[in-house]
Protein backbone atom coordinates (compact mmCIF):
# COMPACT_ATOMS: atom_id res chain seq x y z
CA UNK A 1 0.00 0.00 0.00
CA UNK A 2 1.56 3.26 -0.87
CA UNK A 3 1.88 5.51 2.73
CA UNK A 4 1.63 9.09 1.19
CA UNK A 5 -0.54 9.66 -1.65
CA UNK A 6 -0.50 13.06 -3.46
CA UNK A 7 -2.09 14.81 -6.43
CA UNK A 8 0.36 13.13 -8.58
CA UNK A 9 -0.60 9.61 -7.50
CA UNK A 10 -4.40 10.23 -7.64
CA UNK A 11 -4.84 11.92 -11.16
CA UNK A 12 -2.87 8.84 -13.34
CA UNK A 13 -5.25 6.42 -11.18
CA UNK A 14 -8.16 8.41 -11.73
CA UNK A 15 -7.49 8.13 -15.62
CA UNK A 16 -6.40 5.22 -15.63
CA UNK A 17 -9.48 3.84 -14.49
CA UNK A 18 -11.73 6.14 -16.71
CA UNK A 19 -9.59 4.94 -20.42
CA UNK A 20 -10.50 1.88 -19.47
CA UNK A 21 -13.91 2.22 -19.07
CA UNK A 22 -14.31 1.67 -15.41
CA UNK A 23 -16.36 4.84 -14.55
CA UNK A 24 -17.82 3.92 -12.05
CA UNK A 25 -14.66 4.26 -9.90
CA UNK A 26 -13.48 7.94 -11.07
CA UNK A 27 -17.16 9.30 -10.88
CA UNK A 28 -17.41 8.15 -6.95
CA UNK A 29 -13.51 10.01 -6.74
CA UNK A 30 -12.99 12.63 -10.06
CA UNK A 31 -16.63 14.14 -10.02
CA UNK A 32 -15.73 17.21 -7.84
CA UNK A 33 -16.79 14.80 -5.07
CA UNK A 34 -16.62 15.73 -1.71
CA UNK A 35 -14.85 12.38 -0.69
CA UNK A 36 -11.77 13.18 -3.07
CA UNK A 37 -11.51 16.68 -1.33
CA UNK A 38 -11.60 14.83 1.80
CA UNK A 39 -8.78 12.10 0.86
CA UNK A 40 -6.00 14.50 -0.56
CA UNK A 41 -7.20 16.71 2.23
CA UNK A 42 -5.98 13.57 4.64
CA UNK A 43 -3.43 13.13 2.99
CA UNK A 44 -1.64 16.71 3.16
CA UNK A 45 -2.57 17.94 -0.12
CA UNK A 46 -3.00 21.54 0.25
CA UNK A 47 -6.05 23.30 -0.13
CA UNK A 48 -5.46 25.66 -2.97
CA UNK A 49 -4.10 22.76 -5.12
CA UNK A 50 -7.73 20.79 -5.19
CA UNK A 51 -9.24 23.07 -8.33
CA UNK A 52 -6.07 22.01 -10.45
CA UNK A 53 -6.26 18.37 -9.54
CA UNK A 54 -10.04 18.43 -9.79
CA UNK A 55 -9.54 20.24 -13.34
CA UNK A 56 -6.53 17.57 -14.64
CA UNK A 57 -8.76 14.73 -13.42
CA UNK A 58 -12.11 15.44 -15.10
CA UNK A 59 -10.58 16.34 -18.15
CA UNK A 60 -8.97 12.88 -18.33
CA UNK A 61 -11.89 11.40 -17.99
CA UNK A 62 -13.95 13.72 -20.42
CA UNK A 63 -11.70 12.86 -22.89
CA UNK A 64 -11.51 9.03 -21.95
CA UNK A 65 -15.82 9.39 -22.79
CA UNK A 66 -15.38 10.65 -26.07
CA UNK A 67 -12.77 8.08 -27.05
CA UNK A 68 -15.50 5.58 -26.09
CA UNK A 69 -18.16 7.86 -28.65
CA UNK A 70 -19.80 8.92 -24.83
CA UNK A 71 -20.52 12.39 -25.83
CA UNK A 72 -23.48 13.43 -23.88
CA UNK A 73 -21.78 11.55 -20.62
CA UNK A 74 -18.65 13.49 -21.75
CA UNK A 75 -21.00 17.10 -22.18
CA UNK A 76 -22.80 16.18 -18.69
CA UNK A 77 -19.30 16.07 -16.73
CA UNK A 78 -17.63 18.97 -18.44
CA UNK A 79 -21.44 21.16 -17.65
CA UNK A 80 -20.94 19.75 -13.84
CA UNK A 81 -17.26 21.19 -13.60
CA UNK A 82 -16.33 24.23 -11.23
CA UNK A 83 -13.76 24.89 -12.79
CA UNK A 84 -12.71 24.67 -16.74
CA UNK A 85 -9.77 25.77 -18.36
CA UNK A 86 -8.88 26.15 -22.70
CA UNK A 87 -7.97 22.46 -22.47
CA UNK A 88 -11.26 20.99 -21.37
CA UNK A 89 -13.23 23.59 -23.84
CA UNK A 90 -10.82 22.86 -26.73
CA UNK A 91 -11.86 19.07 -26.06
CA UNK A 92 -15.62 19.33 -26.25
CA UNK A 93 -15.58 21.25 -29.00
CA UNK A 94 -13.32 19.47 -31.15
CA UNK A 95 -15.58 16.11 -31.16
CA UNK A 96 -18.70 18.62 -31.97
CA UNK A 97 -16.82 19.38 -34.96
CA UNK A 98 -16.14 15.81 -35.36
CA UNK A 99 -19.20 14.15 -34.98
CA UNK A 100 -20.95 17.39 -37.51
CA UNK A 101 -22.50 18.95 -34.43
CA UNK A 102 -21.68 22.08 -35.41
CA UNK A 103 -24.82 23.97 -33.52
CA UNK A 104 -23.14 22.50 -29.94
CA UNK A 105 -19.72 22.69 -30.90
CA UNK A 106 -20.89 26.77 -31.27
CA UNK A 107 -22.94 27.02 -28.46
CA UNK A 108 -19.56 25.94 -26.32
CA UNK A 109 -17.03 28.18 -28.44
CA UNK A 110 -19.73 31.38 -27.59
CA UNK A 111 -19.57 30.29 -23.88
CA UNK A 112 -15.54 30.04 -24.23
CA UNK A 113 -13.69 32.88 -21.89
CA UNK A 114 -10.73 32.80 -23.27
CA UNK A 115 -10.82 31.54 -26.62
CA UNK A 116 -7.00 30.31 -28.34
CA UNK A 117 -6.09 29.30 -31.89
CA UNK A 118 -7.11 25.90 -31.34
CA UNK A 119 -10.35 27.12 -30.39
CA UNK A 120 -10.88 29.26 -33.45
CA UNK A 121 -9.62 26.62 -36.12
CA UNK A 122 -12.04 24.14 -34.74
CA UNK A 123 -14.90 26.25 -36.02
CA UNK A 124 -13.94 27.09 -39.24
CA UNK A 125 -12.68 23.94 -39.82
CA UNK A 126 -16.40 22.61 -38.92
CA UNK A 127 -17.99 25.04 -40.58
CA UNK A 128 -15.88 24.97 -43.62
CA UNK A 129 -16.78 20.71 -43.58
CA UNK A 130 -20.67 21.27 -43.85
CA UNK A 131 -20.16 23.99 -46.56
CA UNK A 132 -20.72 27.04 -44.35
CA UNK A 133 -17.98 29.25 -45.99
CA UNK A 134 -19.94 32.34 -45.39
CA UNK A 135 -19.69 31.37 -41.29
CA UNK A 136 -16.25 30.48 -41.53
CA UNK A 137 -14.96 33.25 -43.60
CA UNK A 138 -16.80 35.46 -40.85
CA UNK A 139 -15.15 33.89 -38.05
CA UNK A 140 -11.56 33.53 -39.57
CA UNK A 141 -12.45 37.86 -40.02
CA UNK A 142 -12.97 38.22 -36.59
CA UNK A 143 -10.03 36.10 -35.48
CA UNK A 144 -7.19 37.71 -33.98
CA UNK A 145 -4.61 37.79 -36.42
CA UNK A 146 -1.83 36.77 -33.72
CA UNK A 147 -4.17 33.86 -33.45
CA UNK A 148 -3.81 32.70 -37.31
CA UNK A 149 -1.39 29.86 -38.11
CA UNK A 150 -0.45 28.02 -41.36
CA UNK A 151 -3.13 25.68 -40.18
CA UNK A 152 -5.58 28.82 -39.97
CA UNK A 153 -5.16 29.55 -43.79
CA UNK A 154 -4.76 26.11 -44.79
CA UNK A 155 -8.12 25.20 -43.33
CA UNK A 156 -9.92 28.50 -45.12
CA UNK A 157 -8.09 28.23 -48.16
CA UNK A 158 -8.76 24.40 -48.94
CA UNK A 159 -12.75 24.99 -47.92
CA UNK A 160 -13.00 27.53 -50.72
CA UNK A 161 -11.45 25.20 -52.85
CA UNK A 162 -13.92 22.39 -52.09
CA UNK A 163 -16.55 25.01 -52.60
CA UNK A 164 -15.32 25.63 -55.97
CA UNK A 165 -14.48 28.88 -55.08
CA UNK A 166 -11.45 29.54 -56.62
CA UNK A 167 -11.14 32.89 -57.42
CA UNK A 168 -12.43 33.55 -53.63
CA UNK A 169 -9.21 31.39 -52.74
CA UNK A 170 -6.91 33.26 -54.46
CA UNK A 171 -8.24 36.38 -53.38
CA UNK A 172 -7.65 35.29 -49.65
CA UNK A 173 -4.08 33.59 -50.78
CA UNK A 174 -2.56 37.22 -51.60
CA UNK A 175 -3.55 37.99 -47.66
CA UNK A 176 -1.47 35.33 -46.57
CA UNK A 177 2.71 34.68 -45.62
CA UNK A 178 3.10 33.61 -49.20
CA UNK A 179 6.87 32.01 -48.18
CA UNK A 180 5.05 29.31 -46.40
CA UNK A 181 4.89 26.28 -48.33
CA UNK A 182 1.74 24.41 -47.24
CA UNK A 183 -0.50 27.71 -48.21
CA UNK A 184 0.86 27.08 -51.68
CA UNK A 185 0.06 23.83 -51.46
CA UNK A 186 -3.66 24.44 -50.33
CA UNK A 187 -4.00 26.48 -53.25
CA UNK A 188 -2.25 24.02 -55.78
CA UNK A 189 -4.02 21.51 -54.53
CA UNK A 190 -7.63 23.55 -54.86
CA UNK A 191 -6.28 24.00 -58.74
CA UNK A 192 -5.96 20.64 -59.42
CA UNK A 193 -9.35 18.98 -57.31
CA UNK A 194 -11.22 21.64 -59.44
CA UNK A 195 -10.24 20.42 -62.83
CA UNK A 196 -7.72 23.27 -63.37
CA UNK A 197 -4.55 21.18 -63.84
CA UNK A 198 -2.77 23.86 -65.81
CA UNK A 199 -3.60 26.41 -63.61
CA UNK A 200 -1.89 24.40 -60.76
CA UNK A 201 1.30 23.80 -62.66
CA UNK A 202 1.85 27.14 -63.57
CA UNK A 203 1.15 27.81 -59.66
CA UNK A 204 3.57 25.08 -58.61
CA UNK A 205 6.43 27.12 -61.06
CA UNK A 206 5.35 30.83 -59.86
CA UNK A 207 5.76 29.12 -56.44
CA UNK A 208 9.68 27.92 -57.12
CA UNK A 209 10.34 31.02 -59.03
CA UNK A 210 9.71 32.86 -55.64
CA UNK A 211 12.32 30.57 -54.07
CA UNK A 212 10.19 28.53 -51.92
CA UNK A 213 11.21 25.44 -51.13
CA UNK A 214 7.90 23.39 -51.94
CA UNK A 215 6.13 21.24 -49.42
CA UNK A 216 5.93 17.56 -50.64
CA UNK A 217 1.73 18.15 -50.59
CA UNK A 218 2.50 20.73 -53.31
CA UNK A 219 4.90 18.69 -55.18
CA UNK A 220 2.13 15.67 -55.65
CA UNK A 221 -0.92 18.05 -56.50
CA UNK A 222 1.61 19.10 -59.13
CA UNK A 223 2.09 15.09 -60.09
CA UNK A 224 -1.83 14.61 -60.03
CA UNK A 225 -2.46 17.25 -62.31
CA UNK A 226 0.67 16.35 -65.15
CA UNK A 227 -1.60 12.92 -64.77
CA UNK A 228 -4.69 14.77 -65.63
CA UNK A 229 -3.13 16.15 -68.44
CA UNK A 230 -1.40 13.27 -69.54
CA UNK A 231 1.72 15.21 -69.39
CA UNK A 232 4.82 12.44 -68.81
CA UNK A 233 7.32 15.05 -69.67
CA UNK A 234 6.29 17.42 -67.00
CA UNK A 235 5.82 14.71 -64.70
CA UNK A 236 9.55 12.94 -65.68
CA UNK A 237 10.25 16.69 -64.45
CA UNK A 238 8.76 16.71 -61.51
CA UNK A 239 9.69 13.44 -60.21
CA UNK A 240 13.41 14.30 -60.97
CA UNK A 241 12.57 17.65 -58.76
CA UNK A 242 11.35 15.74 -56.26
CA UNK A 243 14.40 13.33 -56.23
CA UNK A 244 16.32 16.51 -55.61
CA UNK A 245 14.58 17.63 -52.46
CA UNK A 246 15.46 14.23 -51.23
CA UNK A 247 11.64 13.52 -51.51
CA UNK A 248 12.11 9.92 -52.96
CA UNK A 249 11.94 7.92 -49.88
CA UNK A 250 8.14 9.90 -49.34
CA UNK A 251 5.61 7.20 -50.14
CA UNK A 252 2.97 9.85 -50.93
CA UNK A 253 5.15 10.87 -53.63
CA UNK A 254 6.34 8.07 -54.98
CA UNK A 255 2.61 7.01 -55.26
CA UNK A 256 1.97 10.28 -57.21
CA UNK A 257 4.62 9.19 -59.31
CA UNK A 258 3.36 5.83 -60.13
CA UNK A 259 -0.19 6.89 -60.77
CA UNK A 260 1.32 9.87 -63.12
CA UNK A 261 3.18 6.83 -65.19
CA UNK A 262 0.03 4.99 -65.33
CA UNK A 263 -2.19 7.39 -66.07
CA UNK A 264 0.65 8.96 -68.94
CA UNK A 265 0.70 5.54 -70.51
CA UNK A 266 4.65 4.83 -69.32
CA UNK A 267 3.09 1.90 -67.50
CA UNK A 268 6.86 0.27 -67.88
CA UNK A 269 8.20 3.13 -66.07
CA UNK A 270 5.33 2.64 -63.11
CA UNK A 271 6.38 -0.92 -62.76
CA UNK A 272 10.17 -0.43 -62.75
CA UNK A 273 9.66 2.68 -60.04
CA UNK A 274 6.92 0.11 -57.58
CA UNK A 275 9.36 -2.72 -57.74
CA UNK A 276 12.52 -0.60 -56.22
CA UNK A 277 10.35 1.35 -53.54
CA UNK A 278 11.78 -0.32 -50.01
CA UNK A 279 7.94 -0.03 -48.64
CA UNK A 280 4.73 -0.08 -50.22
CA UNK A 281 1.12 0.96 -48.78
CA UNK A 282 -2.23 0.58 -50.05
CA UNK A 283 -2.38 3.22 -51.76
CA UNK A 284 0.83 2.09 -53.98
CA UNK A 285 -0.84 -1.36 -54.48
CA UNK A 286 -4.35 0.73 -55.63
CA UNK A 287 -2.16 3.12 -57.94
CA UNK A 288 -1.15 -0.36 -59.54
CA UNK A 289 -4.23 -2.25 -59.73
CA UNK A 290 -6.60 1.13 -61.40
CA UNK A 291 -3.69 1.77 -63.99
CA UNK A 292 -3.78 -1.77 -64.91
CA UNK A 293 -7.80 -1.76 -64.93
CA UNK A 294 -7.81 1.76 -66.46
CA UNK A 295 -5.92 0.61 -69.61
CA UNK A 296 -8.13 -2.60 -69.96
CA UNK A 297 -5.19 -4.81 -68.76
CA UNK A 298 -7.46 -6.94 -66.52
CA UNK A 299 -5.14 -9.98 -66.15
CA UNK A 300 -2.44 -8.07 -64.85
CA UNK A 301 -5.07 -6.14 -62.73
CA UNK A 302 -5.98 -9.32 -61.02
CA UNK A 303 -2.73 -10.63 -60.59
CA UNK A 304 -1.51 -7.57 -58.94
CA UNK A 305 -4.62 -7.46 -56.48
CA UNK A 306 -3.79 -11.36 -55.70
CA UNK A 307 -0.25 -10.22 -54.90
CA UNK A 308 -1.37 -7.32 -52.83
CA UNK A 309 -3.51 -9.95 -50.60
CA UNK A 310 -0.29 -12.21 -50.13
CA UNK A 311 2.04 -9.16 -49.32
CA UNK A 312 -0.60 -9.13 -45.97
CA UNK A 313 -2.70 -5.58 -47.71
CA UNK A 314 -6.78 -5.76 -46.89
CA UNK A 315 -8.14 -4.58 -50.00
CA UNK A 316 -10.62 -1.31 -49.73
CA UNK A 317 -13.04 0.22 -51.90
CA UNK A 318 -10.31 1.37 -54.24
CA UNK A 319 -8.73 -2.05 -55.02
CA UNK A 320 -12.12 -3.68 -55.66
CA UNK A 321 -13.16 -0.70 -58.47
CA UNK A 322 -9.79 -1.17 -59.94
CA UNK A 323 -10.16 -4.77 -60.71
CA UNK A 324 -13.80 -4.93 -61.63
CA UNK A 325 -12.73 -1.97 -64.16
CA UNK A 326 -10.03 -4.12 -65.38
CA UNK A 327 -12.42 -7.39 -65.75
CA UNK A 328 -15.08 -4.71 -67.67
CA UNK A 329 -12.98 -4.35 -70.40
CA UNK A 330 -11.01 -7.25 -70.60
CA UNK A 331 -15.00 -9.01 -70.59
CA UNK A 332 -13.97 -11.44 -67.59
CA UNK A 333 -17.93 -11.51 -66.36
CA UNK A 334 -17.65 -14.46 -64.00
CA UNK A 335 -14.13 -12.86 -62.32
CA UNK A 336 -16.10 -9.83 -62.25
CA UNK A 337 -19.10 -11.39 -60.17
CA UNK A 338 -17.01 -13.00 -58.17
CA UNK A 339 -14.97 -10.15 -57.05
CA UNK A 340 -18.39 -8.26 -56.83
CA UNK A 341 -19.80 -10.71 -54.70
CA UNK A 342 -16.54 -10.97 -52.51
CA UNK A 343 -16.65 -7.20 -51.64
CA UNK A 344 -19.56 -7.83 -48.89
CA UNK A 345 -19.13 -11.35 -48.30
CA UNK A 346 -15.38 -11.69 -47.72
CA UNK A 347 -14.19 -8.13 -46.58
CA UNK A 348 -17.25 -6.56 -45.59
CA UNK A 349 -16.68 -3.34 -47.79
CA UNK A 350 -19.86 -1.33 -48.61
CA UNK A 351 -20.31 -0.89 -52.80
CA UNK A 352 -20.69 2.39 -54.03
CA UNK A 353 -22.02 3.28 -57.45
CA UNK A 354 -18.82 2.87 -59.35
CA UNK A 355 -19.05 -0.93 -58.36
CA UNK A 356 -22.25 -1.15 -59.64
CA UNK A 357 -20.97 0.61 -62.40
CA UNK A 358 -18.40 -1.52 -63.72
CA UNK A 359 -20.56 -4.56 -62.98
CA UNK A 360 -23.14 -3.52 -65.16
CA UNK A 361 -20.80 -2.71 -68.15
CA UNK A 362 -19.41 -6.01 -67.56
CA UNK A 363 -22.73 -8.15 -67.98
CA UNK A 364 -23.85 -5.46 -70.77
CA UNK A 365 -20.87 -6.09 -72.75
CA UNK A 366 -21.49 -9.68 -72.72
CA UNK A 367 -24.67 -9.17 -73.83
CA UNK A 368 -26.46 -10.38 -70.71
CA UNK A 369 -28.44 -7.26 -71.08
CA UNK A 370 -31.40 -9.00 -68.70
CA UNK A 371 -28.82 -9.81 -65.35
CA UNK A 372 -27.47 -6.19 -66.02
CA UNK A 373 -30.84 -4.71 -65.65
CA UNK A 374 -31.77 -6.77 -62.65
CA UNK A 375 -28.89 -5.43 -61.26
CA UNK A 376 -29.59 -1.56 -61.52
CA UNK A 377 -33.40 -2.92 -60.47
CA UNK A 378 -31.71 -4.25 -56.78
CA UNK A 379 -29.38 -1.05 -56.38
CA UNK A 380 -30.01 0.49 -52.98
CA UNK A 381 -29.54 3.86 -54.49
CA UNK A 382 -30.95 6.32 -56.95
CA UNK A 383 -30.43 5.06 -60.62
CA UNK A 384 -28.44 8.05 -62.83
CA UNK A 385 -27.91 7.98 -66.63
CA UNK A 386 -24.60 6.39 -66.26
CA UNK A 387 -25.72 2.88 -65.67
CA UNK A 388 -28.49 3.34 -68.52
CA UNK A 389 -25.48 4.19 -71.27
CA UNK A 390 -23.21 1.45 -69.87
CA UNK A 391 -26.80 -0.63 -71.01
CA UNK A 392 -26.78 1.38 -73.90
CA UNK A 393 -23.70 0.46 -74.75
CA UNK A 394 -24.43 -3.15 -74.31
CA UNK A 395 -27.29 -3.19 -76.50
CA UNK A 396 -25.35 -1.13 -79.77
CA UNK A 397 -22.14 -3.96 -79.53
CA UNK A 398 -24.84 -6.91 -79.63
CA UNK A 399 -27.03 -5.40 -81.91
CA UNK A 400 -30.08 -5.12 -79.39
CA UNK A 401 -31.61 -2.11 -81.14
CA UNK A 402 -35.14 -2.01 -80.14
CA UNK A 403 -34.30 -2.62 -76.32
CA UNK A 404 -31.74 0.27 -77.02
CA UNK A 405 -34.17 2.34 -78.05
CA UNK A 406 -35.91 1.96 -74.86
CA UNK A 407 -32.80 2.98 -72.77
CA UNK A 408 -32.14 5.38 -75.08
CA UNK A 409 -35.56 7.17 -74.71
CA UNK A 410 -35.44 6.67 -70.33
CA UNK A 411 -31.86 8.40 -71.20
CA UNK A 412 -33.19 11.50 -72.56
CA UNK A 413 -36.06 12.04 -70.30
CA UNK A 414 -33.05 12.75 -67.47
CA UNK A 415 -30.97 13.88 -69.80
CA UNK A 416 -32.60 15.91 -73.18
CA UNK A 417 -29.41 17.23 -73.99
CA UNK A 418 -27.17 14.27 -74.19
CA UNK A 419 -25.54 13.98 -77.77
CA UNK A 420 -23.60 10.70 -76.46
CA UNK A 421 -26.77 9.24 -76.27
CA UNK A 422 -27.97 10.38 -79.72
CA UNK A 423 -24.70 9.54 -81.71
CA UNK A 424 -25.42 5.95 -80.06
CA UNK A 425 -28.67 5.41 -81.24
CA UNK A 426 -27.57 6.81 -84.75
CA UNK A 427 -24.50 4.18 -84.54
CA UNK A 428 -27.09 1.78 -83.88
CA UNK A 429 -29.38 2.77 -86.90
CA UNK A 430 -26.38 2.73 -89.27
CA UNK A 431 -25.06 -1.02 -87.85
CA UNK A 432 -28.86 -2.47 -88.78
CA UNK A 433 -29.22 -0.60 -92.10
CA UNK A 434 -31.47 1.56 -90.85
CA UNK A 435 -30.26 4.77 -92.37
CA UNK A 436 -33.85 7.13 -92.53
CA UNK A 437 -34.09 6.92 -89.01
CA UNK A 438 -30.80 7.68 -88.56
CA UNK A 439 -31.10 10.52 -90.99
CA UNK A 440 -34.60 11.97 -89.01
CA UNK A 441 -32.47 11.84 -85.74
CA UNK A 442 -29.50 13.86 -87.37
CA UNK A 443 -31.81 16.39 -88.74
CA UNK A 444 -33.53 16.68 -85.46
CA UNK A 445 -30.05 16.81 -83.37
CA UNK A 446 -29.28 19.88 -85.94
CA UNK A 447 -32.11 21.91 -85.51
CA UNK A 448 -32.26 21.68 -81.64
CA UNK A 449 -28.84 22.62 -81.66
CA UNK A 450 -28.34 22.07 -78.11
CA UNK A 451 -27.44 18.58 -78.76
CA UNK A 452 -24.51 18.66 -80.52
CA UNK A 453 -21.53 16.46 -80.67
CA UNK A 454 -18.79 17.87 -78.70
CA UNK A 455 -15.61 18.86 -80.85
CA UNK A 456 -13.08 15.45 -80.59
CA UNK A 457 -9.92 16.46 -80.09
CA UNK A 458 -6.68 14.68 -78.60
CA UNK A 459 -3.02 16.06 -78.17
CA UNK A 460 0.96 14.22 -77.94
CA UNK A 461 3.42 15.65 -76.11
CA UNK A 462 7.02 15.71 -77.79
CA UNK A 463 9.91 17.18 -75.40
CA UNK A 464 7.42 18.66 -73.71
CA UNK A 465 5.36 20.64 -75.74
CA UNK A 466 2.10 19.59 -76.34
CA UNK A 467 0.64 19.38 -79.96
CA UNK A 468 -2.96 19.50 -79.95
CA UNK A 469 -5.26 17.94 -83.04
CA UNK A 470 -9.38 18.02 -83.33
CA UNK A 471 -11.71 16.06 -85.49
CA UNK A 472 -10.03 16.22 -89.48
CA UNK A 473 -7.50 19.02 -88.46
CA UNK A 474 -5.34 20.50 -91.34
CA UNK A 475 -3.94 23.43 -89.04
CA UNK A 476 -0.93 21.84 -87.33
CA UNK A 477 1.75 23.10 -89.36
CA UNK A 478 2.80 19.35 -90.41
CA UNK A 479 -0.46 18.10 -91.51
CA UNK A 480 0.63 17.73 -95.14
CA UNK A 481 3.44 15.22 -93.28
CA UNK A 482 0.81 13.93 -90.53
CA UNK A 483 -1.77 12.49 -93.12
CA UNK A 484 0.81 11.52 -95.45
CA UNK A 485 2.00 8.77 -93.00
CA UNK A 486 -0.92 8.52 -91.60
CA UNK A 487 -2.13 6.79 -95.18
CA UNK A 488 0.62 4.80 -95.47
CA UNK A 489 0.29 3.26 -92.18
CA UNK A 490 -3.65 2.61 -93.35
CA UNK A 491 -2.81 1.10 -96.26
CA UNK A 492 -0.09 -0.82 -94.89
CA UNK A 493 -2.87 -2.03 -92.12
CA UNK A 494 -5.61 -2.90 -94.70
CA UNK A 495 -2.69 -4.71 -96.64
CA UNK A 496 -1.52 -6.73 -93.44
CA UNK A 497 -5.36 -7.40 -93.05
CA UNK A 498 -6.26 -8.79 -96.25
Amino acid sequence: MMPSRSVVSWSPMVGGYATRGCHSFPKRTAHFDSNMYANCASEGEPDEDKPNKDLASSTKKMSAYLDQGKLLDARELFDEMPFRDSVAYNIIIRDYVRSGRIVDARDVFDGMPGRNTISWNSMIMGYSSKRKMHVALKLFTVMPDNYKDTFSWTIILSGFARDHRIADSLKLFKQTPQSNPVIWASVISGFQQNGLAYEALMFFKEMLSRGTRPASHSVTSALAATADLSSLFTGQQLYSHALKRGLDSNTHVVNSTISMFMKSGSLDSARILFYHMPRWDLCTWNCMITGFGHHGLGAEAISTFNQMQKAGFRPDAISFFGVLQGCSHCGYVNQGQMYFGSMQSDFDIRREPGHYVCLVDILARAGLLREAVEVISDMPFEVTPVFWRAILNGCRIVGQLELGLCVATRVLEIEPDSAATCLMVMEMYKAAGRHTEGAVLREWMRRKRKVRKELGYSWVEITGKPHLFTTKDETHQESDSIYRVHKLLTDAMTSHAD
